[in-house]
C-alpha cells in the first residue's frame, strides 16, 4: 500500500506541536513505515511594523551569493568584494586612520561616500540609519559636513594607505581596519606590483529575513527585511500516511487533534492535483517554470477560469478581484475541501473557453 496524505483538525497555535508528538509517537510505536512527512505549512510575510532594516553597500564588482527575494537567516553570507592588489611598486608614504561613512539620499535613488580622517574630530553619535542634512558636520573641523539629505547607510573605520612609485605617482588605497596587516604595510615598506594588499570584504547577513537588492550608480545596496511567518492554513495538519488501524489509533492518541477531516465518518484523502500543490507550496516540490502566453486584460469579477501556472496549475476558480495596475487577481479555489483565495498574476491565469 502506498502513502496518501490526510487532514488532521487541530487546536489553533498548536499544529507544531501536533506535527511533532506525531513524528515521535510514530517512531517510539515502531509504525514509522506507515507515516512518511507531516507538514504544517507556513507562508513568510514582510513585518511592516519592523522598521529596522539590515542593510550592506558593495561595489558592483563584489560577487553576491544571494538573489533578490530570497530567504536568508543570520550569518549566512551575502556578498564578498575581491581582494585589494597594489597597481604599481612603491613605498608606502602614508598610513592614516580614516572614517568612511556612506549616505543614502532621502529618495533611495542615489547615495555619496564620504571619507572623513579621524584627527578631524569625528562627533559622537554617527551611526548606521540616522537621519542626516545637508550641512550638518561629520567632524568638529568645519571643512568635513554632509551636502546632501538623507540616512546613514552605512559607517566602517578604515586605513587609507598612500604608496609611492619611482614615478613620484601616488596610489591611495581604502582598507578597513579589520582586514589590515600592519606588518606588511607600514611606513616605508616597499611594495611590490600584483602584492595582495587585504583580503576583499566579506558581508554576512546580521538577522534573518528576505533580501532586496538595489542597483546604484557606483554600487549594490543589499537589504535584509524581517518577516514573520504564519500558518497557511490556521488549524490544519497535513499527514502522509498508509491508513490502518494501527495509525488511525495513533492519530487518535495525539493531544490537540479534534478529529481528521472527514465525510461521514471516512477520512478525506487528498487528490494528487491537491498533494501537488501542497508539496509546491511548501518548496517540496520544484515549481516549473513555462514559457507563459500573452497577458489578457479581458477578465471580470465573477469570471471562472483556469490556472495554467504556479503551485495550483490546473485548478480552476472564480475572480474575485482585479488590480490592472499590479496585473494580479484574487482568485477562490476549492482546496482541501474549503474555499481558498489565492493571489495570481494574470499571467497565469487564462479564460476558459
Amino acid at each position: 500500500m502506498r502513502k496518501e496524505w490526510y487532514i488532521a483538525q487541530a487546536y489553533s497555535g498548536m499544529e507544531n506541536k501536533v506535527k511533532e508528538v506525531i513524528e515521535e509517537k510514530a517512531k517510539m510505536l515502531g509504525l514509522s513505515s506507515l507515516f512518511g512527512r507531516v507538514i504544517v505549512p507556513e507562508i513568510e510575510e514582510i513585518d511592516y511594523a519592523n522598521r529596522k532594516v539590515d542593510r550592506v553597500f558593495i561595489s558592483n564588482e563584489a560577487e553576491l551569493y544571494t538573489k533578490a527575494s530570497k530567504y536568508v537567516k543570520k550569518g549566512d553570507i551575502l556578498a564578498k568584494e575581491p581582494s585589494i592588489y597594489c597597481k604599481k611598486t612603491g613605498v608606502v608614504t602614508e598610513v592614516k586612520n580614516y572614517r568612511r561613512i556612506i549616505v543614502e539620499t532621502l529618495d533611495k535613488k542615489y547615495s555619496k561616500t564620504f571619507v572623513i580622517p579621524e584627527s578631524a574630530g569625528i562627533i559622537a553619535g554617527l551611526r548606521t540609519g540616522r537621519d542626516i542634512k545637508s550641512g550638518m558636520p561629520f567632524a568638529k573641523s568645519a571643512a568635513y559636513e554632509c551636502d546632501v539629505d538623507g540616512e546613514i547607510g552605512s559607517i566602517e573605520k578604515v586605513k587609507r594607505v598612500v604608496i609611492q612609485s619611482s614615478m613620484n605617482d601616488e596610489e591611495v588605497y581604502v582598507i578597513p581596519v579589520k582586514l589590515f596587516d600592519s606588518k606588511t604595510l607600514r611606513i616605508g615598506a616597499k611594495i611590490d606590483s600584483g602584492k595582495k594588499l587585504a583580503n576583499g570584504s566579506e558581508y554576512v547577513a546580521k538577522s534573518s529575513g528576505r533580501v532586496d537588492i538595489k542597483e546604484h550608480l557606483m554600487r549594490k545596496e543589499i537589504k535584509i527585511i524581517k518577516t514573520n511567518k504564519s500558518k497557511l492554513f490556521p488549524g490544519y495538519v497535513f499527514i502522509e500516511m498508509i491508513y490502518t488501524q494501527e495509525s488511525e489509533n495513533l492519530i487518535k492518541t495525539v493531544p490537540y487533534i479534534s478529529t481528521l477531516l472527514n465525510v461521514g465518518g471516512k477520512p478525506i484523502k487528498l487528490t494528487l492535483k491537491e498533494a501537488k500543490a501542497l508539496l509546491k507550496l511548501v518548496g517540496q516540490e520544484l515549481v516549473e517554470q513555462k514559457k507563459l502566453p500573452k497577458v489578457r486584460m479581458d477578465y471580470t469579477i465573477g469570471e471562472q477560469i483556469k490556472i495554467i501556472n504556479g503551485p495550483f496549475e490546473l485548478f480552476t476558480g472564480k475572480i474575485t478581484k482585479i488590480n490592472l495596475e499590479k496585473q494580479e487577481v484574487k482568485v477562490t479555489i476549492t482546496l482541501f475541501g474549503r474555499e481558498t483565495t489565492v493571489e495570481l498574476s494574470l499571467a497565469e491565469i487564462e479564460k476558459i473557453e
